[in-house]
């Protein structure tokens, strides 16, 4: 059997001062991040608005599904992304998305680099023994 469905979608794009009230605001969003491969690393995002809007995730413009990662990737209650174990797969463009009734808002996009350690960490000038009295100060460099 052939039939014919029909859909239709409103798309309204507000200027900044133009908003609902209550509409969501992304109060402090992902910053650059460096991981070590192998490592935790933490991508925050805290919203505000009315109702308190959902924080999900995006990365390089597809969503993150947690669910899909056998316990590696958890939305923390704070909103943060925690990506444990991390891989090179992990790395890329991050976006918080804070969604409610109001309206939805992008936080701006984070890159999150994962690095391999090629070389051992080694110091290059070994720290000296230094005595000193109680409450005194003293320099390691």
């Amino acid at each position: 059997a052939h039939g014919e469905i029909t859909v239709s979608a409103k798309l309204s794009v507000l200027r900044e001062d133009q908003l609902p009230p209550g509409f969501p605001n992304i109060d402090m969003g992902p910053q650059l991040k460096v991981v070590e491969r192998t490592r935790t690393a933490t991508m925050l995002c805290a919203a505000s608005g009315n109702p308190d809007p959902e924080i999900t995730w995006f990365k390089d413009f597809l969503p993150v599904d947690p669910a899909t990662s056998n316990g590696r990737i958890k939305q923390l209650r704070s909103g943060a992304l925690q990506i444990e174990n991390s891989d090179e797969t992990d790395q890329g463009k991050y976006e918080c998305v804070a969604t409610n009734s109001a309206g939805v808002r992008y936080s701006s996009p984070a890159n999150l680099y994962v690095r391999v350690r090629r070389v051992a960490p080694r110091f290059s000038i070994l720290p000296i023994s230094q005595e000193i009295m109680p409450g005194g100060n003293v320099n390691i460099t």
